[in-house]
């Protein structure tokens, strides 16, 4: 579990990395590339925003029930093994994390 773990805040964190640059790029270039500077902007903080949304799911709802037993325990493992499971083209995903190997 701890190789999961690691995995998935690994991928969050630089997911959240990804959306903040593109946020960036995108609200500094819209003009150039034919987007609405608005939209541009609401789209961009809707990227941010969604990122940190899967952190804090993760931080807080997930993390701490990793090890607890029980049913809340097994939802916790399942939610980590589905948020891995986005990420199976990186090469340190493992099947065994898939969601039905639960």
């Amino acid at each position: 579990m701890d190789a999961l773990v690691h995995f998935v805040r690994a991928r969050l964190t630089e997911g959240l990395m990804q959306a903040q640059e593109h946020a960036t790029l995108l609200t500094r270039n819209a003009d150039r590339l034919g987007v609405d500077p608005v939209k541009a902007s609401a789209f961009a903080q809707e990227a941010v925003t969604a990122a940190q949304a899967r952190v804090r799911l993760f931080d807080e709802t997930i993390f701490p029930y990793l090890w607890v037993d029980g049913r809340a325990g097994r939802l916790a493992a399942l939610q980590a093994r589905l948020l891995a499971f986005q990420y199976t083209a990186h090469p340190d995903y493992l099947p065994g994390w898939a969601p039905d190997q639960a």
